[in-house]
């Protein structure tokens, strides 16, 4: 008994599951899960070790190596990339895509065991290896903390105090702080006064460590009552450090007031800082628990967010910078718009062809599909996002046809004189086995993207699995719920309508085509042949990326000053360009920014890739003014700031979809030769220049090689030192204590903690002459000796920056321009690169957006033949025949025809998602085949000889194949128009392949018939 009998013999129960699954589908919508895109797992953890005073060589020698050797020897490991300045090492982590989610703690325990394991080999005074692997959590809020009055200390326990607060909000996973400028105490020795008396600053720093103590002192039993001791000396302010007395050499003391000045300063040289719209600022970044509606949880933050801001001092205020809340509720709307307009075409198309009534039943499919989706999505634990919304829309046109066909056969059977009951039964029972090959068709099209492990096959994953909802669920309905209303409200129209009598009056023409094709098989077919190896040729002309930029009003931008560029000259530079981009006459089409110094600030968009922290790197995101463009507030901002701050190098540009930056060609050259590997880098970059330049448009060329900086060599006469009483390392410790400080104790003020750091005057690090005569302290503390009678000072370069890729030093470039995407880019960087690589002594490959879209691609194609013998089994089951199968396979190919045409002409982009596009065609298009042969089939049965057998079939189901692809084509109208530049690809290439492909296949499939049957040509 087929399912369409038993729900037309059940109909109240069938309605009323119905009922239900729209019910339910309408509860869940109203608070469904939310997010701007799809959440995909970072597999990425960042390793950051510090070795104060060695040099970028001896770093890569001592850490950098060890720690890349036992980082790979973890098996999940598939590459790691090695930042090395002066001073520290920081590497990237990134593991395979065959790590799931669940494993990931697990595999970050090892590493963070393997470096605990590391650090015992490591020299000594070293710092971690610090293991962070919160590297990829998403903030759906950030905001600043400003305050014009206010110090960067009183900001800092604002925000820590706001943090505390929003911590306790349900729904809040965590909440980050970015750019704080943490305090010091600090005792500024005064040198002179100190050699006058005959002190060291070792002297110091044991007074001050012993007087401001929290130490037990243990405890008295009285009367059974036990009574802690409390010794006093926790200063309770820096001014109290003053009055502790230093004992002189000769008796007597001295108060520290007398020989140092003490202060409470920010940090000295500063680590970070951030700054909003020109102000110094706290900026804190909340992300939300997975599973939630990003708006709904948003409303409930601002509101916490709110009353926050009332207990804020006067002058202090909480500033905006990103709210994704703002950014899912526009792309709910626009895909609301989107969608409500395909929904109106589809209907529009549906009623001209069947009629008023007939077509309102069709259409009652779509909103009890698209709520039921919405159910199961719901159950499968899939949130609503730019992929799954789009993949919904696109499934509009496609899932109407279910039902379409279901009402079109019942049509016919009515005309032929069936009951209503009889037709009703057997439209649904003979419409299912095709309708549901057609779906598993396009469902398995599919399935690579769906089962790929790749950082771009998750992203777009749930495009397939709600393809799969809605296909599945639709035939579902088509074979139950439409024949049900068909029933009982269609009626049958002794008349076409105007519309179907055009098709049906074509349908002459269109049976006479069909002789002719059936007539010179051979020719139809070898004309096909020679216009798919022309398509074929007309892709590789067409311009591909991987995923488009996107479009939300904001850009960012990588400020980088010279590579010597202190963290004090950043943070001042940082400070002018944040109060220049305030500037709203300057650049109306800014309307707020952020910018951070020494932190790339919280990750707020999955595709954000800031610049590795350095010294002389900051970082801005910009939010555009409603009414600027992208490329015009670039093309503004790279001259109106490189004229007014020409020592800074600013690279602005827009954010990406997916996990790599749009249209960034990324040339990454490895050796084991440093002088080959810098001048092939020097040669490709100056080829890339050059090719750049030849075409019109904005482009950005930069390599993360940098220039040797200045080091300050101190070489210790050993005979002299040794006759002195001193060493290099009590060289090194006085130096250091004077010109970068020493952390002697700590100040204690309610729960925070800061150091309490020995140094000397600032004027002693500006300047180089004065070095000579700095006291360098004995071993045993009696009495120093200036640095000049014991070494030579000497100015030389070292290497600024050096970088690695899995256990190689490399060089990397990276360009962009307005006019090429970033395969556009590699294709012009060829020749160079191929030179480079004959010469036998550097290797280049391609990273980025190219490389990952080759590891998509490939994972795609690994996993299409399964798919192809899956659909090739498929057609199999339903036709009992080989060589119908191999039919339906052959006719495949050909949609390519349309969609290469349509891409070339409209000038678009091939990007991964229209690739997807090309999957889809292969599903859909296998319809019309399937249909066909169906109904050639049904022909022949019926005894009609084989040729008149096709004709008839061809002619018979050429009004339901022209309305189902009309639908298809047109509910791409409004996608493609609105829908945002994620879908415009796919809507080219599905458009143009199903408008040619369609009247393509309606030929082929008759030649492929009658050539794989040998029937004969039909009679004049």
């Amino acid at each position: 008994m087929s399912i369409t009998l038993l729900a037309l013999r059940r109909p109240r129960f069938t309605l009323l599951a119905m009922l239900g699954l729209v019910l339910a589908g309408l509860w869940l919508a109203l608070d469904f899960p939310s997010t701007e895109e799809p959440q995909i797992t970072i597999r990425t953890a960042t390793v950051l070790t510090f070795l104060p005073g060695a040099s970028a060589e001896r770093i890569e020698q001592l850490v950098a190596r060890p720690t890349e050797e036992s980082v790979l020897g973890m098996p999940e490991v598939k590459r790691v990339k090695t930042t090395v300045r002066p001073g520290f090492a920081f590497s990237y982590v990134e593991l395979g895509t065959s790590v799931t989610p669940a494993q990931l703690p697990a595999v970050w325990q090892r590493l963070r065991t393997r470096m605990s394991d590391l650090r015992s080999s490591l020299p000594e005074g070293a710092t971690g290896p610090i293991v962070d692997d919160e590297f990829g959590r998403v903030a759906v809020l950030t905001m600043g903390l400003t305050g014009q009055a206010y110090t960067a200390g009183e900001i800092r326990e604002q925000a820590r105090r706001i943090r505390d607060e929003l911590n306790r909000l349900n729904g809040v996973e965590r909440v980050s702080l970015h750019g704080i400028r943490d305090e010091q105490v600090q005792i500024v020795l005064d040198v002179p006064a100190l050699n006058a008396r005959g002190l060291s600053p070792a002297v110091i720093a044991q007074a001050v460590a012993r007087r401001n103590i929290i130490a037990a002192a243990g405890a008295m039993e009285i009367g059974g009552a036990e009574i802690a001791l409390n010794v006093s000396g926790d200063v309770g302010s820096p001014e109290q450090l003053r009055s502790t007395p230093i004992a002189l050499p000769g008796g007597g003391s001295v108060p520290l007031g007398l020989l140092a000045r003490i202060e409470r300063v920010t940090q000295d040289p500063p680590l970070t800082g951030a700054f909003v719209d020109g102000a110094q600022a706290a900026v804190i970044a909340i992300s939300m628990d997975p599973g939630l509606n990003v708006v709904s949880f948003a409303g409930r933050l601002r509101d916490k967010v709110k009353a926050l801001e009332n207990t804020l001092p006067a002058g202090m205020k909480l500033e905006p910078i990103t709210d994704q809340a703002q950014i899912v509720t526009r792309q709910l709307d626009q895909v609301g718009h989107v969608f409500v307009e395909t929904t109106v075409i589809v209907m529009g198309v549906v009623v001209l062809f069947l009629g008023l009534r007939t077509g309102l039943i069709v259409g009652a499919i779509v909103p009890t599909t698209v709520l039921g989706s919405l159910a199961v999505m719901r159950l499968l634990g899939i949130d609503l996002h730019i992929i799954s919304v789009g993949a919904i829309i696109i499934a509009l046109g496609l899932f109407v046809d279910n039902a379409i066909v279901v009402a079109e056969d019942m049509e016919r059977r009515l005309a032929l004189g069936a009951s209503r009951e009889e037709a009703a039964a057997q439209a649904g029972r003979t419409m299912f086995v095709p309708l549901l090959v057609s779906s598993l068709a396009i469902i398995l099209t599919f399935m690579p993207v769906v089962l790929s492990s790749t950082e771009t096959g998750e992203y777009l994953r749930s495009m397939g699995i709600v393809m799969a909802i809605a296909l599945l669920l639709s035939l579902l309905l088509a074979v139950t719920i439409t024949p049900i209303l068909c029933q009982r409200f269609a009626v049958h129209h002794t008349e076409l309508s105007r519309t179907a009598r055009a098709v049906e009056a074509l349908t002459g023409w269109y049976r006479g085509r069909v002789r002719w094709v059936l007539s010179h098989k051979a020719i139809y077919v070898g004309c096909m042949f020679v216009l798919l190896c022309l398509a074929g040729w007309l892709f590789f002309t067409v311009p591909s990326e991987l995923m488009p930029a996107s479009e939300r009003k904001q850009l960012q931008i990588a400020i980088e000053l010279a590579p010597d560029a202190s963290t004090t000259h950043t943070l001042a530079r940082s400070e002018e360009i944040s109060r220049a981009l305030a500037d709203r006459k300057t650049f109306p089409e800014i309307a707020s920014h952020a910018l951070y110094m020494g932190d790339g600030g919280p990750r707020f968009i999955l595709a954000l890739n800031p610049p590795t922290p350095a010294a002389h790197r900051a970082y801005a995101v910009l939010t555009l003014a409603p009414n600027a463009t992208h490329a015009a507030a670039i093309a503004h901002l790279r001259s109106a700031l490189g004229e007014r701050f020409p020592d800074v190098r600013f690279e602005p540009k827009r954010f990406s979809m997916g996990s790599s930056d749009s249209g960034l060609a990324v040339f990454r050259l490895s050796s084991s030769d440093d002088a080959s590997l810098r001048a092939a880098a020097a040669k490709l970059q100056a080829a890339l220049d050059a090719a750049l330049r030849a075409h019109a448009g904005s482009s950005d060329l930069n390599s993360d090689a940098e220039r040797a900086v200045q080091q300050l060599d101190v070489q210790v006469d050993q005979v002299k030192a040794r006759a002195a009483g001193v060493s290099s390392a009590d060289v090194a410790q006085s130096l250091n204590l004077l010109l970068a400080g020493s952390t002697i104790s700590q100040y204690r003020e309610g729960d925070t903690v800061l150091p309490v750091l020995l140094r000397g005057p600032g004027e002693l690090r500006g300047r180089i002459e004065q070095l000579a005569a700095l006291p360098i302290q004995k071993a045993d503390g009696n009495g120093s000796v200036p640095l000049g009678q014991l070494a030579t000072l000497q100015l030389v370069a070292q290497p600024s920056v050096i970088q690695r890729y899995n256990q190689e030093r490399t060089i990397t470039l990276n360009a962009m321009h307005s006019a090429l995407t970033a395969q556009g880019i590699a294709a012009l960087a060829k020749p160079a690169i191929d030179k480079i690589e004959a010469a036998g002594l550097v290797r280049v490959e391609l990273g980025g957006e190219i490389e990952e879209g080759a590891s998509a691609n490939s994972a795609i194609i690994q996993l299409l033949p399964a798919c192809l013998i899956a659909m090739f089994l498929v057609f199999v089951w339903q036709f009992e025949s080989l060589r119908k199968s191999l039919i339906v396979l052959a006719s495949i190919p050909f949609v390519i025809i349309g969609s290469a045409l349509a891409l070339k002409l409209s000038g678009t982009t091939l990007s991964f998602v229209g690739t997807l596009g090309l999957l889809a065609l292969a599903g859909i298009i296998v319809n019309n085949a399937v249909l066909l042969l169906d109904a050639i089939e049904e022909a022949r049965a019926s005894g009609l000889p084989a040729a008149q057998a096709i004709e008839d079939a061809a002619a018979k189901r050429l009004r339901p194949i022209v309305m189902t692809k009309l639908v298809c084509i047109t509910g791409l109208v409004p996608l493609l128009l609105f829908g945002g530049v994620v879908w415009t690809s796919l809507a080219v290439v599905m458009m143009g392949g199903l408008a040619l492909g369609t009247l393509i296949t309606l030929g082929l499939i008759p030649a492929l018939y009658a050539a794989a049957y040998r029937v004969p040509s039909p009679a004049n």
